[in-house]
C-alpha cells in the first residue's frame, strides 16, 4: 500500500515539475526585461532610449566600434555598437548590454566576449562530472539501497 502512495506522489510531483517547465518556457518573453533582436527588428524606433541585452557574432571591428549580427527567426539583425573597450575579433561572439540609439546603434555600457573554446567546454563538462561523481560517492557512503523493500536506509557507523 505504501508503494502505491509513493508512486502516486512521485507522479504528481513529476507532473507539477513538467507543468512548471512548460509554463517557464511559454512565459519567458514576458519575464525578460529587455527587447531582443526579434523586437528590435520589427519595431526598432519604439525602443530607442531603452536598455537592451543582445548576443551576436562580430562582423567588423573599427576602433571602439563594431558591427554585431544577431540572429532572429526570419533574418539577421545588424547593429552598430559604440563604446567598445573589450578586445574583440571579427567572427567572435559577444554579449552587449547598452542603450538603444537611433539608426540601429547601441551605446554599449558593457561588452563581454563569449568564450567558446574547446577548453572551456571541457572544463564545464569535466567539473560537472567531478561534482556528480563526488555527490554519488558521498551519498552511497552513508546510504544503501535495501533490495527487498527498494528503500534507502542509512548505513551503520
Amino acid at each position: 500500500m505504501k508503494a502505491r502512495y509513493r508512486a502516486l506522489v512521485a507522479l504528481v510531483l513529476l507532473a507539477g515539475l513538467g507543468g512548471l517547465t512548460v509554463h517557464a518556457d511559454v512565459t519567458e518573453d514576458d519575464r525578460w526585461p529587455y527587447p531582443g533582436p526579434e523586437a528590435l527588428e520589427s519595431d526598432y524606433d519604439r525602443y530607442v532610449g531603452q536598455e537592451t541585452f543582445v548576443t551576436g557574432s562580430v562582423a567588423t571591428v573599427d576602433g571602439t566600434e563594431m558591427v554585431v549580427e544577431a540572429d532572429t527567426p526570419s533574418s539577421v539583425l545588424r547593429l552598430r555598437v559604440t563604446g567598445v573597450a573589450a578586445p574583440v575579433e571579427p567572427g567572435g561572439v559577444v554579449q552587449v548590454y547598452g542603450t538603444i540609439r537611433p539608426e540601429r546603434t547601441i551605446a554599449a555600457e558593457r561588452v563581454e566576449v563569449v568564450n567558446s573554446s574547446f577548453g572551456a567546454e571541457l572544463y564545464k563538462y569535466g567539473s560537472s562530472a567531478v561534482g556528480a561523481l563526488g555527490f554519488l560517492v558521498l551519498f552511497f557512503r552513508y546510504w544503501r539501497v535495501d533490495r527487498t523493500t527498494w528503500t534507502l536506509e542509512a548505513r551503520d557507523g
